[in-house]
């Protein structure tokens, strides 16, 4: 099909095919061109261009020799050498062209690439001259093939021709065909054998008519007064003539019976007239039987002749019909020839014309003309694209990151993550040095008006308010993993109950990696673990600080079994122990995920408090420490999130607006210096 899409594919590659690039080059001479073969310059750039392009070939040959290792030169086809020497030309050539259907039409426009403008429009018009040529050779070849084709078919077929008609014939004249075997004789036919086979149906009714009538007569014929029954006898003028003189005769010979006796000649008389009467009668009648007798025999034969002409009928018409079987057949296979012939001779008239004509379907609208600008490179465009597809690329990969960091970074996910409330979030502050004499960490101490402060205070109210029967008194305050800053926000958060006038105690109970002496610069060879193995009493190691209302409880001793003694029995007293003597009671224990010390302390706090660690904890972490709480009921009283990143560019710099508002110029000045210093939490 010439008009379908598989047509104007297939002629659009033919464009683009290796034959009708050679043709071009060899008609354009592009083998001595400097289009495909350009001086080499000489010069420090050119050298360093043809020294990187020998080493990239160099990699290249390289890198296939690794990758087709199993394969030996001995292995390789004879015929590698007969590979055309110009097909890297060729290639080049093609890759030069550009084919681009037009929508709606059937027209193509070809253009071809190159650096200078003429030759791009001379090997474009070139291209497609000879692609013109190139497909009437295809066509010319073809037709030239059909020719010669249809003359030797012709022949072929005159000879089936002859032979069939020949066949026919003898067939006619041996049969006696004078006429064709039509419809319309076979409709006569059938009309005779109806109504042959209707003549016989009457003639059978007939007869068993006359047969009954006929045996009926006979088997009264021996009753002469039944006769009288019979419908022909009824119908015989005679016999009602008959009939009519027997009644006046018995009228009269009634009447004279009342003159006269029975042997009265009268009585005679008119007796041996009714006498001749009935003779008279019985002979009619007998000559009525006979009479049914001949009509019956009549019908019978009758009858039997239709039979016998439908019998012939119907033998005709077989006969016929088997001659009209193979007639047909002779006489299809005659036509059959005869059709082929004519389009054979017809076909092999209009492909000689073809031939003779030398044209083809393919023309030229429009010859390529020079171009008075390049095509490219179009450097505004390229920009273009390079700065969206920069830009876009840019926002997709922070999105994608975006996407992989399954971290919490804002308060509102851990109340959609985990289902607990977010008590506050702890700015980034120095940690690491001496403020006067008092510990970076303690920022509420040094630095009290800071925003950090001021989150540790907002912390403190949170937990305070987190109840509505009761104020938690003991709070355990632990994280999902080591270094989240549970340590410093414990004791912080400790400081800021104190200084509300509470009366308040911290208890290092992180026996894995103790923390909180090093906060508060303290010894810590007594402590929690002193207490519960019984070695010291409760009063000998609280540690006094020099914060007011605030004292500490150091670790004590590390234990070769934390979990064992912080779940038994023994801490439980100590902690009820010291809710009688202090306002809150502030539990610094290990990590949930590390070791089970923070789980197994959770059955004797009010709340527990977890630190998250902003932008560095990962939510499947926390999620599971918080499952392992939920599993022995522990009451979470919320979650601080600590370690925020306030800066300018940050989700939080809300809460710069607090650090210039409220601190003083000398804060302003600490805060200024350690900005750029490394922060550290435990």
């Amino acid at each position: 099909d010439a008009t379908g899409s598989d047509y104007y594919q297939t002629q659009y590659k033919i464009i683009e095919s290796r034959t009708v690039a050679r043709e071009v080059i060899k008609r354009l001479n592009l083998e001595n061109s400097l289009e495909f073969f350009p001086v080499p310059k000489d010069g420090i750039v050119s050298s360093i261009k043809g020294w990187f392009g020998d080493t990239m070939g160099f990699w290249k040959e390289w890198i296939k020799s690794l990758l087709h290792t199993g394969i030996k030169n001995a292995d390789l086809p004879q015929k590698i050498d007969e590979l055309s020497p110009d097909s890297g030309l060729v290639s080049a050539f093609i890759s030069r062209i550009d084919v681009q259907p037009i929508r709606n039409s059937r027209l193509v426009d070809v253009s071809v690439e190159a650096m200078s403008p003429v030759m791009a429009a001379r090997m474009a018009n070139e291209l497609v001259r000879a692609y013109i040529n190139q497909n009437l050779e295809i066509k010319l070849a073809a037709t030239k093939d059909a020719v010669q084709w249809l003359s030797d078919r012709i022949d072929d077929e005159r000879k089936k021709v002859e032979t069939a008609e020949n066949a026919l014939l003898r067939y006619k004249e041996q049969h006696g065909i004078i006429t064709d075997f039509s419809s319309d004789a076979e409709k006569i036919t059938a009309q005779k054998l109806a109504q042959l086979n209707t003549q016989v149906v009457e003639v059978e009714s007939r007869r068993v008519e006359a047969e009954t009538r006929y045996k009926q007569a006979i088997a009264m014929e021996s009753t002469p007064d039944m006769l009288d029954s019979i419908p022909e006898v009824l119908n015989s003028e005679l016999i009602r003539e008959i009939k009519k003189m027997e009644v006046v005769l018995y009228n009269r010979m009634s009447e004279l019976s009342k003159k006269y006796g029975r042997k009265h000649p009268k009585m005679v008389a008119i007796e041996s007239e009714l006498s001749d009467l009935q003779k008279r009668k019985i002979k009619e009648v007998k000559r009525v039987v006979n009479s049914l007798g001949n009509e019956y025999k009549l019908a019978v034969a009758r009858e039997e002749s239709l039979k016998k002409a439908l019998e012939r009928q119907k033998n005709e018409s077989l006969e016929m019909n088997k001659k009209a079987v193979q007639y047909g057949v002779l006489r299809r296979q005659a036509e059959s020839s005869r059709n082929m012939y004519e389009l054979l001779v017809k076909r092999f008239k209009e492909t000689s014309l073809t031939e003779e004509m030398k044209t083809g379907n393919i023309r030229i609208i429009d010859k390529a003309e020079i171009p008075r600008s390049p095509v490219k490179p179009k450097k505004k465009l390229n920009l273009l694209l390079a700065m969206v597809v920069g830009l876009t690329m840019g926002v997709g990969l922070a999105f994608f990151l975006e996407y992989l960091d399954n971290t919490v970074k804002l308060p509102d996910e851990i109340k959609e993550h985990f289902n607990i409330p977010c008590l506050g979030i702890i700015p980034v502050f120095p940690a690491n040095e001496d403020n006067d004499g008092i510990p970076a960490d303690l920022v509420t101490v040094h630095s009290p008006k800071s925003v950090p402060s001021e989150s540790f205070r907002g912390v403190r109210t949170g937990i305070l308010f987190s109840s509505i029967e009761s104020t938690p008194r003991v709070v355990l305050v632990t994280s999902a993993s080591p270094r989240e800053g549970k340590t410093i926000c414990s004791a912080n958060l400790a400081i800021t109950i104190a200084q509300a006038g509470s009366s308040v105690v911290i208890l290092d109970c992180d026996m894995r990696r103790p923390e909180i002496h090093k906060v508060f610069n303290i010894k810590r060879d007594k402590g929690v673990s002193s207490i519960l193995v019984g070695s010291s009493a409760l009063k000998d190691v609280i540690v006094p600080t020099d914060i007011e209302n605030l004292d500490v409880i150091p670790c004590g001793p590390i234990p070769p079994n934390p979990s064992e003694i912080l779940g038994s029995q023994k801490m439980l007293h100590v902690i009820e122990a010291l809710k009688k003597k202090y306002t809150m009671i502030v539990i610094d224990s290990a990590p949930v995920t590390a070791v089970t010390d923070a789980v197994v302390l959770s059955h004797g706090v009010d709340g527990v408090l977890m630190v998250i660690r902003a932008a560095d904890t990962p939510r499947q972490i926390v999620q599971h420490s918080l499952t392992q709480l939920k599993a022995v009921n522990a009451h979470i009283i919320g979650a601080v999130l600590n370690g925020v990143d306030t800066g300018r560019n940050n989700h939080y710099y809300y809460y710069r607006y607090y650090y210039y508002y409220g601190e003083d110029d000398q804060s302003k000045r600490k805060i200024n210096r350690r900005k750029r210093r490394s922060n550290s939490y435990s």
